[in-house]
């Protein structure tokens, strides 16, 4: 081989030893650059999933925070519910200073950077929306609604209700009825907002929502019952003129739908803060004067007692605007005839809370009659004391009595009391107040203080009343417990509930062998003396139904325009009759089913409500 082919062979050589260098070279380079990436990569993950484990463990720190937070504020806002602490204005104050130090340290740290971008997210980014909107709500309540209510408190304090000559001085409670009014607004608005929020879907965050739409729920019930006791009181007591109502007593021993036998009527009147009750007339007055009703009506009640629809059978009606309406027919028929501006009807239940407020009275016969027993000795122990000709006219007189020291030296105790106790005595029907001017309906029977049948779907009840059939006074001694338990829900807003009611005569064998034929009752063709026989109306909620009844024969009629289901059940002594029933709402309904019934002579009306498998989507 020549020197040249050897020297470009060696050459050849060399380059391809150079050239596999490099290729090396920079395969080695291409790796160790691979392997920066990768621990650079593994790096910026590992950085990534620490911060994001502080951001997870800060985030659960937050939501723990609020939590504890919400609770404390919840809990200091429900303590609202409470009258002493609306009466006393240091212990408002501090609650208040509280509530307000726990809610602003929820809300900061809940509008803070981390819980602010997760809300943006998918998916879960709701639950936080939520938990923001149930902190503000709170917060607003703590920081607006609760000062306000501490405002309106101390102005009427030191506000003098009386004027010097006895009368009651209207002009500081009618501001803070504006001043009410407007707060009540507020919470209700507050609420409603809370309860429009996406519902979440982590357990334990929507444990706290629907514990912030129960109590924030209650609290607004509350002040919207004050609010409606405290706007009708100006109204009620001749504000804007002399005002003139019947008053009804009627008592549920002898029960109707709406209450129970009219056994007398009066009146009182009222202008700019001065009252005056009148005199009571016995039934027998109004008897004479006329009876009947419509077609629908005289079918229902055709037996086993066939009621004449004179002045004592009017609260048959479950609706009270048809009862004021024909109570003022009759009144206009008799001697007192007169211009009237409304319908007031109480029974002994009203009398004994009446009692509670202005203190005790004493009867003619040295019984002492207070807050305690007035409901029994008007339900039940007048009928063995007292002479029948004059049972009328000592209920009236005691109602009188109590009515007057209620509102004689009107003071901030016994306003608030009064307040407290309206909504909730009309609610179980112990009381109505129903006005006859259009313009003042709203705070009347426009704020359920004088109720008819089942007429929303939005809150929706289920009307049971009873109609005592044994002319007697047994229905003192017929002892009723419901329980509505919710079974199902459906996607269309309709929830379905299982009624249990039960009506049992508790009646002592001493009664039923001392009291006589005017409690026990018993002529014939009705039933034995001591037996209660009871006309029972069943109402369905508005837009909603009834299925599977059981325990009686029921059939179904219409009154007023109302469907309804009637049938008859005789409870004898110590016996029990329950009626089953299901019962479901219109898809309209926005809460959960209620009892609307006809009132016992005692306060408890002896209802459990048991939640089922789901709960209402509250809108």
């Amino acid at each position: 081989m020549s020197r040249a082919a050897k020297h470009f062979n060696h050459s050849t050589r060399h380059g391809q030893a150079d050239s596999s260098t490099a290729f090396i070279r920079k395969q080695e380079l291409r790796r160790t650059r691979t392997h920066r990436t990768l621990v650079t990569i593994l790096m910026v993950l590992l950085l990534l999933s620490v911060l994001a484990g502080i951001a997870a463990f800060q985030l659960f720190r937050d939501i723990k925070q609020i939590k504890d937070h919400e609770e404390h504020t919840l809990s200091l806002i429900n303590s609202f519910r409470d009258d002493g602490v609306l009466k006393k204005a240091d212990t408002m104050d501090q609650t208040i200073a509280e509530a307000q130090s726990e809610s602003s340290q929820a809300e900061k740290i809940v509008h803070g950077p981390l819980i602010s971008m997760i809300a943006h997210l998918p998916v879960y980014g709701n639950d936080v929306k939520a938990v923001q909107g149930m902190v503000d709500a709170a917060d607003g309540i703590t920081q607006e609604t609760l000062p306000q209510l501490s405002s309106i408190t101390r102005q009427l304090s030191t506000a003098s209700l009386n004027t010097q000559d006895g009368q009651i001085n209207l002009k500081p409670i009618s501001q803070a009825s504006a001043q009410f009014n407007k707060t009540n607004t507020g919470v209700q608005n507050r609420l409603q907002t809370l309860k429009s929020l996406p519902q979440p879907k982590i357990g334990f965050v929507n444990a706290t929502y629907q514990e912030s739409i129960e109590k924030l729920t209650k609290v607004s019930d509350k002040i919207n019952e004050l609010n409606n006791g405290i706007q009708v009181l100006p109204q009620f007591m001749g504000e804007s003129g002399e005002r003139t109502y019947i008053i009804v007593a009627q008592t549920t021993s002898e029960s109707r739908s709406g209450g129970g036998l009219i056994g007398s009527m009066g009146s009182m009147t009222a202008v700019n803060g001065e009252i005056t009750v009148n005199d009571f007339h016995p039934n027998s007055e109004f008897i004479p004067l006329g009876g009947g009703a419509e077609a629908d009506a005289e079918s229902i009640f055709s037996g086993p007692l066939k009621m004449s629809f004179d002045i004592r059978d009017l609260t048959a009606y479950p609706d009270f605007s048809q009862t004021a309406q024909t109570v003022n027919t009759r009144w206009q028929r008799s001697p007192y005839a007169g211009p009237v501006d409304g319908v007031i009807m109480i029974d002994p239940v009203f009398v004994q809370e009446m009692l509670k407020i202005g203190g005790q009275v004493r009867l003619s016969s040295g019984t002492l009659l207070n807050g305690d027993n007035a409901a029994e000795y008007f339900s039940n122990t007048i009928y063995k004391e007292i002479p029948i000709l004059q049972q009328d006219a000592v209920f009236a007189s005691a109602s009188r009595d109590a009515l007057n020291n209620v509102l004689t030296n009107l003071d901030m105790d016994k306003l608030m009391k009064l307040a407290n106790l309206i909504a909730p005595l009309a609610k179980d029907r112990h009381l109505y107040l129903y006005t006859f001017h259009e313009d003042e309906a709203a705070h009347f029977q426009g704020a359920g203080l004088a109720k008819n049948a089942p007429e929303s779907e939005e809150r929706p009840e289920v009307g049971i009343y009873l109609n005592e059939n044994n002319p007697s006074k047994m229905d003192w001694y017929i002892h009723r417990k419901t329980t509505i338990t919710r079974t199902s829900c459906s996607s269309r807003g309709a929830q379905t509930y299982h009624v249990s009611f039960s009506m049992t005569n508790e009646i002592s064998q001493k009664d039923l062998n001392e009291a006589g034929w005017y409690i026990l009752g018993g002529t014939l063709p009705f039933t034995q003396s001591g037996t209660a026989l009871e006309r029972i109306l069943i109402y369905a909620p508005a837009g909603g139904s009834i299925s599977n009844i059981k325990g009686g024969e029921f059939q179904q009629a219409t009154l007023n325009g109302k469907p309804l289901m009637t049938g008859v059940s005789s409870i004898p002594p110590n016996g029990t009759v329950t009626l089953e029933f299901d019962v479901t709402t219109s898809d309209k309904a926005t809460s959960d089913l209620m009892l609307d019934q006809t009132p016992m002579g005692r306060t408890d009306p002896g209802i459990t409500n048991s939640a089922g498998p789901c709960p209402v989507q509250k809108g």
